[in-house]
């Protein structure tokens, strides 16, 4: 728990956190301004239809945010330090993955409030926006799950993860049916189309093949977590650290 928490203040700087915050808030900002041409129902469903499609820019935020969790150590010389501490690369990994969680979490719940005071400014039922922080908090585990490793394996790992969400998530997986799979974002957004009151047609449209399911999509993305913590386990068991 104090890597774990050494780990996340280091990433949670005032600046990157405000930044942050305010591309997570992108879709919240939209759905205000558009809401108050739409009738009540029709404001319903542009809820869904606006956090499915312009809560990418959530995800850009989780990727810049996690992958710096043990990116900063290594840049600034004190991975090593961490590296040669008697404690298992299992833990070491778990302590990461949960620190990258946490803050992506943070950023998370806090573009999503923005959504919710959106829609009770236009007057939209709470229930519609409470089943958006769903959408938010399985993304936050999910992209966790695989930009924490991302960021310690590769060294341009923003690139490498702006070429997953932008082409693999934004344009093959919506050109190539089975592809929508392997989308940390579509299996989120399979949890919030089950069980959110009214889900739109643009919203169906991003979630593509992808069955709508909370157990399904829940089970997924434990299933990338644990997938994420093994990789990264192996990683810093094998590599070396410096």
């Amino acid at each position: 728990m104090v890597l774990a928490r050494h780990l996340y203040m280091r990433m949670m700087r005032r600046g990157r956190v405000l930044s942050l915050l305010a591309l997570a808030s992108v879709p919240g900002l939209i759905y205000w301004l558009t809401a108050f041409d739409t009738s009540g129902e029709e404001r319903e469903i542009l809820y869904s239809s606006i956090v499915s499609t312009v809560g990418f820019t959530y995800a850009i935020a989780a990727l810049i945010l996690t992958v710096a969790t043990l990116r900063e150590e290594r840049d600034a010389g004190t991975l090593p330090y961490i590296y040669m501490r008697p404690m298992p690369r299992l833990r070491l990994a778990a302590s990461a993955l949960a620190a990258g969680i946490a803050a992506a979490l943070v950023i998370g719940v806090g573009g999503w409030l923005v959504t919710l005071l959106a829609a009770l400014v236009v007057g939209v039922d709470v229930s519609v926006a409470l089943s958006g922080l769903t959408l938010f908090v399985a993304a936050a585990v999910g992209y966790s799950a695989v930009f924490v490793p991302l960021g310690y394996l590769v060294p341009r790992a923003i690139l490498a993860g702006l070429g997953y969400i932008i082409v693999i998530e934004s344009i093959v997986a919506s050109a190539v049916t089975g592809l929508g799979q392997f989308s940390i974002w579509r299996i989120a957004l399979s949890i919030f189309a089950d069980l959110s009151p009214a889900f739109g047609t643009e919203a169906k449209d991003m979630l593509g093949a992808v069955k709508a399911g909370a157990g399904g999509g829940v089970v997924k993305i434990v299933g990338v977590t644990v997938v994420g913590l093994a990789g990264l386990t192996w990683a810093l068991r094998r590599r070396d650290a410096l």
